[in-house]
């Protein structure tokens, strides 16, 4: 990027891109979260 480029950007205003939260994704992720843990305490309760 040139210097002329940078200061365009700045004359201009920079451009943010964005978008919605897609809830599914979250749930799927406290599942799996939650799993994974019950997984890791059984195996370590197991070798005690």
């Amino acid at each position: 990027m040139t210097l002329t480029e940078e200061r365009l950007d700045e004359i201009e205003g920079k451009m943010e891109l964005s978008h919605d939260a897609i809830a599914p994704f979250k749930t799927v992720l406290l599942i799996a979260s939650i799993i994974s843990g019950l997984y890791l305490a059984i195996i370590f309760v197991n070798t005690l």
